[in-house]
Formats: structure tokens, C-alpha cells, sequence
């Protein structure tokens, strides 16, 4: 946060998500986004250059103190600070576990471009106190340099050269965008921007008071037919998990059904915000239309990871199927639906329901995996022997040139080696 109202992040972290991305979270609050603006020059000489973006908020944060940015351009040789939530691991093994955690590390930059920061992972002969680098998941975090009493970001993080290492460990090279030389057209930017600004509404009021809407007829029918202001006022409900407003909403004849906040409908902001009544609420209200999820809703996948240990989650998927969801959507990150149920649980009836359902066992995530590449690495065999069952392609190979019996025999899963290896 350099600004009470506006992030600073690294490009790649939201490039074609400018419209879909509608919340940032600070100290366990949700703040929305009003606008992201990518800096203008990523992707056009070099994609590891330019790396920045800028998240303008609709709502000021309160709480918490703007981070200055780094205004010299002497950053060689000076200690660095950074911090992230991302994978983490040590030099010996690299990547060991995402647990979400947040963590620090130290290094010392040992060198600076026009547009980029380095680092290198040093061994602990020649480490700092706390040698590190950012892992998988820290993109867009900051890197800080201190300056008299107080940090200043220098960097934000971009990305990582391995040197012909494994990822993590000893030796490999970090690369953070470079904040000293952006500086002019990150003030360019929040200069230049217009003052966010949210709709006012008595039903507004009503909805985040928690009290009962007015008895004027003319102002409800109002807030039904202005669609910013039914947008705000269905936000605001699920946000405050206000279920009893919803279907007062509903009961007035709103279509909830319509109801998109940059581009997510109300079953997929429910999930987002663990709203699990309110997204039961939804399910019954709207159970027999067959046409509410768009094709390019990820209502279904995000069901899967949300609600995955829930013992109805298929009663849930099969309502969402019915009602239109696309079993076959892909998330930002490419995973369908059965990429992650095969991942993340080890229900092989949630996995076999998908499949009779019409997924597609052999789409790819964005990094070539597919369902069977994950389960063969995982080990999980009952799902392997059922995605076999299904046609899943035996021989695909990921983006790291990979195949299901290369990541099995990487983690010693000797039952799937045997099943792979008599294909």
C-alpha cells in the first residue's frame, strides 16, 4: 500500500484480470478495487520489464501505514528486506509447502538495471542473517531497503532465473521490478485519477445498518431498477452475509440472477467470501432456471475449492450444472473443475461425478499439467485408475516436459508407477 487508496503490485499478478479482479484484503478486511492500471510498457520490449501495476481502491484504507518508495537509484550493495505468503523452502530441497504463512527473508542486492533489481540465494558461507528469496505466490510483494529510520520499497517482485538450479535453492538469481526509475509514472497515475466514489442509497444504508428497508414503495422500486445501486446494495448483503435483505430484494422482483460485480456473479462472490447460506439462499431461490451462470463463469471451480471437505459439495455442483455452469471453464490459472478436486481432495466420487458430467479429462492447466499429471505426483491412485478408466491421455506432458510417470517415479509413488507404467 503506497497510498491510503491505491496498491502497488507487479503487472504479471493482474494483467487480464483488470475486470475481474474486484477486492484486495488488508488485516482480514476486503477492500474493492475501483480500477487497475498496468503500466503501459509491460509486454512490449520485455516481459520481465515493466513489471507494475497500480490498484486504486473504492474505499480508503484506515489502518495501516503507506509504505514510501525508494526515491535514490544507489541500490547496489544494500541489504534488502521482503516479505510474502508465497511457497516456502531452503536452499538445500527449494520449494517444500504452501501454507499460506507470511515470512521474511534477507539478501543484498548485487545488482541493478534500468528496470530490475537482483539478488542472488547464497549459501550460508556467504549469507545474510536470514538469506532468502521469494518462492512461488510472492509476486507483486515488496522488497524493502531501509533509509535512515524507515523501510522504503525498492522492488516489487518479478521473477526468478535459475541458473540451470532447481527453483529455491542455492544460487538462483531473484529479479524485482525496479520502484527508483518508475517513481515518475507512478505519480503520473494517482495524480492523474479521478476520486473513487460509491453509490448512496437508503436501501444501502438499510442493508449495511442491518435494519429493515423503508416502507416507500417508490424508493425500493428505485434501487431495483438503477443497476449501480442494486449492484452496491446485493454487494453489501453478501459482504455482511445479510441474507434476510437479499430475498426481501429478490421478493421485490430484483433479478439476482443479473447481479455482476466486475464480472462475478453473487454465487461467486458468496464463495469468496465463505458465504455458505447465502449461497445455499441463491441455489433455492434460483434452482429452476437453467440459464443464470454465463460460460465463462468459474462458479463451478471455485465451488470445488471452497467447499471441497463439504459432504454436499456435489448436491451443490449439480444444482450449479443445471442451472448452466460450464463443468469445463478454466480459472485465470487454467485449473478446470476436476484439475481441482483431483488436487485438492481425495474424493474420488466428487471426481467421478465430474467426469459423468461431461469434464474434459484431458484440458491442461496453465503450467501443461492435467488431472492425471497431479494425481500420479500426489500419488493418489483411486483417482489415477478412474481418470485412466475415463481416457485421460497417459503420455501428455506438462510445460516442464513431464509426464504422469515422470512426476510419479520423482516421488516414489511406487503403486501408480506400476499402474502407469503397464500403459
Amino acid at each position: 500500500m503506497i497510498d491510503s487508496g491505491w496498491v502497488l503490485s507487479a503487472a504479471h499478478c493482474v494483467k487480464g484480470r483488470e475486470q475481474s479482479l474486484f477486492s484486495v484484503q488488508h488485516l482480514g478486511k476486503e477492500y474493492r478495487v475501483e480500477k487497475i492500471v498496468v503500466h503501459p510498457k509491460f509486454g512490449t520490449e520485455d516481459n520481465n520489464f515493466y513489471d507494475f501495476a497500480l490498484i486504486q481502491l473504492k474505499e480508503p484504507v484506515t489502518d495501516g501505514k503507506p509504505a514510501k518508495l525508494y526515491p535514490a537509484e544507489d541500490e547496489t550493495g544494500k541489504p534488502v528486506v521482503f516479505v510474502g505468503r508465497g511457497t516456502f523452502g531452503n536452499g538445500r530441497d527449494g520449494l517444500v509447502k504452501n501454507d499460506g504463512k507470511q515470512r521474511g527473508a534477507t539478501n543484498t542486492i548485487t545488482g541493478a538495471s534500468s528496470q530490475v533489481l537482483s539478488f542472488t540465494f547464497d549459501a550460508p558461507e556467504t549469507a545474510t542473517a536470514l538469506e532468502g528469496i521469494s518462492g512461488r505466490g510472492d509476486s507483486g510483494g515488496p522488497a524493502f531497503v531501509e533509509r535512515g529510520s524507515e523501510l522504503f520499497v525498492a522492488g516489487v517482485s518479478s521473477y526468478q532465473d535459475g541458473n540451470g538450479l532447481k527453483e529455491g535453492t542455492y544460487g538462483v538469481t531473484e529479479y524485482y521490478a525496479r520502484v527508483s526509475t518508475n517513481i515518475p509514472w507512478v505519480n503520473s497515475v494517482v495524480e492523474a485519477a479521478l476520486p473513487a466514489t460509491l453509490p448512496a442509497h437508503p436501501i444501502i444504508d438499510s442493508i449495511k445498518n442491518n435494519s429493515t428497508f423503508s416502507s416507500d414503495r417508490p424508493s425500493l422500486k428505485n434501487a431495483i431498477e438503477d443497476t449501480e445501486i442494486l449492484t452496491e446494495a446485493f454487494y453489501q448483503s453478501v459482504l455482511l452475509n445479510r441474507i434476510k435483505h437479499a430475498e426481501d430484494l429478490i421478493n421485490e422482483g430484483a433479478d439476482a440472477g443479473l447481479v455482476s460485480v466486475n464480472q462475478s456473479s453473487l454465487f461467486e462472490l458468496a464463495l469468496h467470501f465463505d458465504r455458505v447460506d447465502y449461497l445455499d439462499m441463491l441455489l433455492n431461490r434460483l434452482g429452476n432456471a437453467n440459464n443464470v451462470h454465463n460460460e465463462n463463469s468459474t462458479v463451478l471451480p471455485l465451488l470445488i475449492s471452497r467447499l471441497r471437505d463439504d459432504p454436499t459439495v456435489i448436491d451443490r455442483a449439480r444444482i450449479l450444472l443445471a442451472q448452466g455452469a460450464n463443468i469445463n471453464v478454466q480459472t485465470d490459472e487454467g485449473d478446470t473443475a476436476v484439475i481441482l478436486a483431483g488436487w485438492l481432495t481425495d474424493n474420488v466420487e466428487l471426481v467421478r461425478f465430474l467426469i459423468e458430467q461431461g469434464a474434459d479429462v484431458s484440458i491442461p492447466n496453465n503450467n501443461g499439467d492435467t488431472p492425471l499429471i497431479d494425481a500420479a505426483y500426489l500419488g493418489k491412485i483411486g483417482i489415477v485408475k478412474l481418470l485412466i478408466d475415463h481416457g485421460a491421455p497417459v503420455n501428455s506432458r506438462n510445460n516442464a516436459g513431464r509426464s504422469a510417470l515422470d512426476m510419479a517415479r520423482e516421488r516414489g509413488n511406487t503403486d501408480v508407477i506400476e499402474v502407469l507404467a503397464s500403459r
